[in-house]
């Protein structure tokens, strides 16, 4: 159970409404609330819930359960799902979060609901290209009941193409799998047409520590430094090094046997 000093980032109204508040294992961010679920199905798209004795986590090994796991699939391929290693990849990005913050992909609407329960943000904007995923969403996240729903704007229209001035952060997470060679070029379109002082994507510390290693970095050697030149290289303000231990974070990600080592290269 979260101590009750972790939460104070959060308007208590969201918290009492969340399905959940999810924990991660040993690292330095605060939980994560959870919107009210509840069961839809939508064309291509399903959504259901399974109840997983353990799962393993993004910076940390396997782990107990102890809720109900939301899963968002399409063709039997599951976009997003309620596990720790979705939840805890998406912790350092959801501290980072003030002011007006878009997301881009709705998934599950867990980072939707997380973003927009925080006291340190006015205006949330989700950007979603597919009509089902929004009308499923608003269906199964409870959407229109949450208690911080005058912050929060969907927007129809593909992440890459959507412009806005005047965003305080930029979070994206529209990729299925990890370590996709598309995600940096679609980030940078993305950061271009959403200019922020501060930016993350789902996944980025997977690519920090490949880029690295690509340079001939022992993985034992990456630190604060190999994040800055990725971000250098990138072009792109990311977050991260707000906390000491983000290198270390980075490195238990990249070895994670839960997660695929192998890079999906973009298509000719």
């Amino acid at each position: 159970m979260a101590e009750l000093g972790a939460l104070n980032c959060y308007e208590p109204e969201a918290l009492a409404a969340a399905s959940v508040i999810i924990e991660g294992a040993d690292v330095p961010y605060p939980p994560m609330p959870a919107p009210p679920y509840r069961m839809t199905e939508s064309g291509v798209w399903r959504f259901r819930q399974a109840c997983l004795p353990a799962a393993p986590g993004y910076f940390s090994g396997p782990r107990l359960l102890n809720w109900t796991t939301s899963l968002l699939t399409k063709d039997g391929i599951t976009w997003m799902s309620l596990v720790p290693m979705e939840v805890e990849s998406q912790m350092p990005h959801l501290a980072a979060c003030h002011g007006t913050v878009v997301v881009c992909g709705m998934g599950l609407g867990l980072m939707a609901y997380a973003v927009s329960a925080l006291k340190a943000v006015t205006r949330v904007i989700v950007v979603e290209r597919d009509p089902e995923v929004i009308a499923m969403a608003r269906q199964f996240t409870g959407f229109d009941t949450w208690p911080q729903r005058h912050k929060v704007e969907i927007v129809q229209a593909d992440a890459c193409e959507y412009r806005f001035d005047g965003a305080d952060f930029l979070y994206a997470d529209i990729w299925p799998f990890y370590r996709m060679d598309t995600m940096v070029p679609d980030m940078q379109r993305m950061h271009r047409n959403i200019p922020t002082s501060r930016c993350g994507y789902w996944g980025q510390e997977l690519d920090m520590v490949d880029h690295a290693l690509a340079q001939g970095v022992a993985l034992e050697d990456f630190n604060a430094q190999h994040v800055e030149e990725f971000c250098t290289a990138t072009g792109l303000p990311l977050i991260g090094l707000e906390q000491d231990s983000y290198p270390i974070l980075c490195r238990q990600a990249s070895v994670n046997p839960a997660i695929g080592a192998v890079r999906r290269p973009m298509a000719a």
